[in-house]
């Protein structure tokens, strides 16, 4: 599946398209963001993620493991602060691509839309436990 990068320094966001993830038939539709990749997702962290319009989340980081957000309704904006320091921003729209954000990145998410904005997120198997660091981007 091809991936694009984002950041400075070989990426710190790596955005995986949803096409070949999304199943639709008459009833609707199903997705399963990481059936093909080969990543270890430990099932103990996957959450929903809900965002009133303008609503602000994350500002923290995952120092030993990678998250992975996948916009399900709702458009938002992935915030980071590279290794250079530089904040940088990507436009989330709904189920149309997955996003890594690789370990130790400081990131926040905001609802940009005028609707409701749900994620669904997992961070990768940390052998050390789950850890979460308060992080001030936005």
């Amino acid at each position: 599946m091809q991936k694009t990068l984002y950041g400075d320094k070989g990426g710190q966001i790596e955005s995986f398209p949803l096409e070949a993830c999304r199943h639709c038939d008459e009833r609707g539709w199903v997705l399963f963001p990481w059936e093909k990749k080969e990543i270890a997702i430990d099932p103990k962290t996957i959450h929903i993620v809900h965002f009133m319009p303008g609503a602000v989340r994350g500002n923290h980081s995952h120092p030993r493991v990678a998250e992975w957000l996948c916009p399900i309704e709702g458009e938002g904006l992935l915030t980071w602060r590279s290794p250079s320091g530089e904040v940088q921003e990507l436009h989330l729209v709904a189920q149309t691509r997955c996003i890594r954000i690789r370990a130790g990145v400081p990131h926040a998410v905001t609802n940009i839309g005028s609707g409701e904005l749900l994620l669904m997120a997992a961070r990768e198997k940390d052998p050390e436990g789950d850890l979460s660091v308060p992080d001030k981007v936005v």
